[in-house]
């Protein structure tokens, strides 16, 4: 019973760290929620109704699911922070059943838990909107009865069915549930008398992985005439740069979470209680890792693509210290492996805070930016086209036709090559095309950190130089070196509700009009056509 008080007051903390801490939700969760409006309204899984279909999202069950909840009335930003909190509460309980199934006591279930509960990871991405938590969660549930002591074939037909609802939510679903079969197999090659034992269990636990995972390719294929996501060309590259970036980003979580925590559980291998566990989740973890090495990480703060991971290694890392507190001593040694946790965590948690680079003022820059694209739905006409880098809660609510100049939701520019030596870049966010988003006349043109400012933009004599010094991506910095840009387009500066500051948009001659706007900033030569 007190260990059971333990993990209720560690599951109350799982959710109240998100809860208490996250500032925002993220950008890119109105991305799939641009997606789930369109198709609730019965125009498709599109990002620009009446468009060629890109798939610009990489969660399509979490867009999905969305977009029923979108149908039936409910507001996709109360759904999507508070159905990642229901997630991550589901990977936490989750976590402490592997916990028992890794060999460690129930006491030591909870401890992991509560270990999982404060990782920064948590506090920012736990109810920001995004996909992440239910990806964990389906990839916990698909693996814990592949860890039972005993298999079932209920527990197999489980297990596809769970790791193919993650294949839906990420597509690295696929990469666990491949994983999990090489372990099965290598098992079943060293005892060659349980091999057809294997190959019946496999056979089960790929129907409904197959079924499920195999419609949903055919849908994709011939939704948008891709085997991948759109967001894979976008994001995924090849590289010295890439791979740099990736690792270190993969090594940096390594650190943050301690490197005492993520190597005991290899010297554990011998253990006779959970090995068979701990040696999948080793294999899964360490797999996975370089995996979001390979492919450049993220540019978001605290390891959002680890998450899973981080779930494995709470769960390794609390039944590890509970099987060397069980070698040290029936009486003192859970005792002594309980303070070892704590102390470690303690430090290497508050380690983690403090050097992890959290984004600063997000929910004065979230309701800025839901704002600005408010305002722009009020101004642009309605056929206007937009191009914007920050492409989820600007494009959302202006609820115009946009081009993603970042490439997620945009083929052409998913298919460049991506530039390893701009100076300004984020992980994963390394193609663009700044005469290619000029040759298609956009109404309007939005920069990143220039889409809301303190000031009008407009008024400042050196607006050109500043866009030029805070053009961020590599569409922006081509563009604004453009002799196009200069002629064919004029900043307009044009204030928001209640002191949030002002809106800086670059649009064509003649969109926006001084006389029906006569609160609005613009720059000389638009003046002295108006």
């Amino acid at each position: 019973m007190p260990s059971l008080i333990a993990l209720a007051l560690a599951l109350v903390v799982v959710v109240a760290v998100p809860l208490l801490f996250t500032d925002a939700p993220q950008d890119d969760s109105y991305i799939s929620y641009r997606y789930a409006s369109h198709f609730a309204d019965g125009h498709g899984m599109v990002f620009n109704i009446g468009e060629e279909p890109v798939e610009g999202y990489t969660n399509f069950l979490w867009t999905l699911i969305i977009a029923l909840g979108m149908g039936a009335g409910i507001d996709p930003e109360w759904l999507g922070p508070n159905l990642g909190l229901a997630c991550t509460l589901g990977t936490a309980l989750l976590l402490a059943q592997l916990v028992r199934r890794l060999g460690g006591s129930a006491w030591f279930a909870a401890a992991g838990v509560l270990l999982f509960a404060v990782q920064p990871t948590q506090t920012v991405h736990a109810a920001g909107g995004l996909e992440t938590s239910m990806f964990a969660m389906w990839l916990m549930a698909g693996l814990l009865p592949r860890v039972a002591a005993t298999r079932t074939r209920r527990g197999e037909l489980l297990s596809g069915f769970f790791l193919a609802c993650a294949a839906l939510t990420r597509p690295e679903g696929m990469l666990v549930f491949g994983l999990l079969e090489i372990a099965d197999a290598g098992a079943a090659l060293l005892r060659r008398d349980r091999f057809a034992a294997w190959l019946r269990s496999a056979l089960t636990r790929a129907l409904p992985f197959g079924l499920i995972v195999g419609l949903h390719l055919a849908w994709r294929y011939s939704t948008y005439g891709d085997w991948v996501p759109n967001t894979f060309h976008a994001k995924v590259g090849s590289g010295a740069t890439i791979w740099e970036h990736g690792f270190a980003y993969s090594f940096r979580a390594l650190s943050d979470f301690g490197m005492f925590f993520i190597v005991v559980p290899y010297f554990l291998l011998g253990e006779s209680r959970g090995q068979a566990a701990r040696a999948a989740c080793l294999l899964i973890s360490s797999v996975y890792l370089i995996y979001v090495g390979y492919v450049g990480g993220d540019y978001m703060p605290t390891y959002r693509f680890l998450l899973p991971v981080i779930a494995i290694w709470c769960a390794l890392a609390a039944s590890s210290l509970s099987l060397i507190g069980a070698r040290l001593g029936a009486r003192r040694g859970p005792l002594l492996a309980g303070l070892l946790m704590i102390t470690l965590a303690s430090i290497e948690t508050t380690a983690a805070y403090s050097s992890d680079n959290f984004w600063a003022d997000q929910d004065d820059r979230h309701l800025s930016l839901v704002a600005a694209g408010k305002k722009l739905d009020e101004v642009l006409p309605a056929d206007a086209w937009m191009a914007v880098t920050n492409a989820g809660r600007v494009p959302y609510f202006a609820k115009r036709r946009c081009i993603d100049m970042m490439g997620l939701s945009d083929r052409y520019i998913a298919m460049t090559e991506p530039r390893e030596n701009q100076a300004q870049h984020l992980e994963g966010h390394l193609k663009g095309d700044g005469g290619y988003v000029l040759d298609r006349e956009p109404e309007a043109i939005v920069f990143l950190r220039l889409t809301v400012t303190g000031k009008a933009l407009a008024a400042d004599e050196n607006w050109l130089a500043v866009a030029r010094r805070q053009a961020f991506s590599i569409s922006e910095a081509e563009i604004v070196r453009d002799p196009r840009f200069r002629r064919d387009y004029r900043l307009c500066s044009l204030p928001l509700a209640k002191g949030q500051g002002w809106l800086n948009v670059f649009v064509r001659d003649g969109v926006l009009s001084p006389q029906t706007l006569p609160d609005m900033v613009i720059t000389p030569e638009i003046r002295k056509q108006g």
